[in-house]
């Protein structure tokens, strides 16, 4: 071949091309189908409590949905950092994984490039579909598929004049040492963060006709082992449990390849075996036919197998894993502000709001904590607890700024309308909690400093209406916590309800002043204010509860208790 019939850089612009087409596809099949799954991930991760068996499972359905093996495996990362699983139920998780990539393989082994323009016009034209959103993602998603199969199209094409370019036969007659495709796999894989876009090239190659199958397959465990960069530089910052689980990773795929390596050749006869072939061809076209389907059903017969073995052994790998690792420090106390809000799930959108969800929840209970110490302590005059109150209304401004923080992370990139109203809801439920926090620091302690200042006292007659009055106040805090975490807008709708309730506990303590027994002015003010600013925390509880159920959206407020909830 001569520099008129080869031309390296073309060659390399078009592959590039190509790949980079073939990586949108893929993402914009990912991404629309995510969106189309909604918050039924979330129901599906909740399963994960179960057996292995169930994990397993989660992680062949999540990664056949994202459309991406390091995605689900990060995301189980995730969540073993922030706790929610076990090393043991991730590992199972990852395994599932790897048993789902082998559908991405299986799509892209099918040559369908004659019908890839016609994908891409059927999912052009559905996408447009804006009115009705589930067909308009359905066709997002068959729109990615006809780019995906465009850009195998390029790769392949561009690489059909290497059937005859010396080097590249030179390099591909080297493939019979596995290791080096194994290698070559690896830094291929790790460069381009996705085991996917290596065996679309795998496969590019393969329908050209240019490796045989046992270079597939060496290419193939080494695009396994190259997929566990993204896990590890997933770990970054993280706690010592996600490296856990990363080293899991890692180790499971290592683990895969030295199982296989030695039974190459029964691999091979394997995979032809269960493939279609077709004989009377010449080799090149034979090799083009045959080799596609082939190391697609080699790949998943790795994983399969692999997995079936080793899923018995999770929890003993996970011991063996932490052993080996080693614990690591526990995280310091300024870490522990906010550990479900994980920046891994934001892959994740519906897991990501259930994370600010719960972690919201958790705010709420530090703000309840604050109001029950704060109220007694403010009535008997405990100055020393009233002062260590100050460093807990710190802790809910740091905790208020990691969730509103992560939110706005969330809705950063586009996201499904019902994902980002649920995310602002969130962060306008969070700014009310902090806003009763910051009544209770600066309106409410200040006022009693004021008072003490001047020697004003309260009678018990009055300490104790006011008692009841935080009391109520505090109830129905907390009943508007579990309608907040239950999404329960009943309940929400009974604490919004008790306002006249509140109302007139209020009242008893401003009317306790007009008795026949003459009364001092300055225990009225304090009275009276502090009364006020009871009152004015119950507002935003309501608020609160409002927003985070999405009563305020629903109407239900006006349908359950109209006439008796007026601002």
């Amino acid at each position: 071949m001569d520099d008129a019939t080869f031309s390296l850089i073309p060659m390399l612009i078009g592959l590039a091309g190509g790949l980079a087409l073939f990586l949108h596809g893929m993402t914009m099949m990912s991404n629309a189908m995510r969106a189309m799954a909604g918050c039924r991930l979330k129901s599906i991760m909740a399963k994960l409590a179960g057996n292995r068996l169930s994990a397993l499972l989660t992680g062949v359905v999540i990664t056949t949905v994202v459309q991406s093996s390091s995605v689900t495996s990060v995301i189980a990362i995730g969540f073993v950092s922030a706790g929610i699983l076990s090393l043991g139920q991730a590992l199972a998780v990852i395994m599932g994984a790897a048993v789902g990539s082998t559908v991405t393989a299986q799509i892209i082994a099918f040559d369908v490039s004659n019908l890839a323009f016609l994908l891409v016009a059927v999912g052009f034209g559905l996408s447009m579909w804006k009115a009705r959103r589930i067909p308009s993602l359905l066709g997002t998603v068959i729109l990615g598929l006809g780019v995906l199969f465009i850009g195998l199209s390029m790769m392949s094409g561009f690489m059909a004049p290497l059937r005859s370019h010396p080097p590249f036969l030179d390099l591909m007659a080297s493939m019979s040492n596995p290791l080096l495709g194994i290698l070559i796999g690896a830094v291929f894989t790790a460069v381009v963060q996705s085991s996917s876009a290596t065996l679309g090239v795998i496969i590019a190659l393969a329908s050209q006709g240019l490796i045989p199958l046992q270079a597939g397959i060496a290419l193939v465990f080494g695009a396994n082992i190259g997929t566990t960069i993204t896990g590890l530089l997933a770990t970054i910052g993280q706690p010592r449990s996600a490296l856990h689980a990363a080293v899991g990773l890692f180790g499971f795929k290592l683990l895969l390849v030295l199982i296989w390596l030695p039974l190459m050749g029964l691999l091979e006869r394997i995979a032809r075996a269960v493939s279609p072939s077709a004989e009377g061809l010449d080799l090149a076209e034979q090799l083009a036919y045959e080799v596609p389907r082939q190391v697609a059903n080699a790949h998943m017969i790795v994983n399969v197998t692999t997995v079936l073995l080793l899923l018995p052994f999770t929890n003993l790998l996970a011991k063996l894993i932490v052993r080996v690792v080693g614990e690591g420090k526990p995280p310091e106390e300024a870490a522990e502000v906010a550990p479900d809000l994980n920046p891994l799930l934001l892959d994740m959108p519906p897991m990501a709001i259930d994370a600010a969800r719960r972690e919201l929840l958790k705010l709420g209970e530090r703000v309840g904590d604050l109001l029950d110490a704060a109220v007694p302590a403010i009535l008997d005059g405990r100055d020393a607890e009233i002062e260590a109150l100050h460093a807990d209304e710190d802790h809910i401004d740091r905790h208020h700024a990691s969730i509103v923080g992560f939110i706005e992370q969330v809705l950063d990139s586009e996201r499904a309308p019902d994902i980002s109203r649920s995310a602002m809801n969130l962060a306008e439920a969070a700014d009310y909690l902090e806003a009763i926090a910051d009544l209770v620091d600066r309106e409410m302690i200040p006022l009693h400093q004021r008072h003490a200042e001047r020697g004003t006292e309260t009678d018990p007659q009055s300490r104790e209406r006011l008692h009841a009055l935080s009391e109520a106040i505090r109830h129905e805090f907390r009943r508007a916590l579990q309608a907040v975490g239950e999404e329960n807008q009943v309940l929400a709708a009974s604490v919004i309800d008790a306002k006249s309730h509140v109302r007139e506990l209020e009242w008893s303590v401003i009317d306790s002043n007009s008795g026949d027994a003459p009364r001092l002015v300055r225990p009225s003010a304090l009275e009276r204010e502090l009364a006020e600013s009871l009152r004015r925390s119950y507002s935003l509880v309501r608020r609160f509860v409002r927003v985070g159920t999405g009563l305020h959206r629903a109407g239900m407020e006006d349908a359950t208790a109209r006439g008796s909830l007026r601002s």
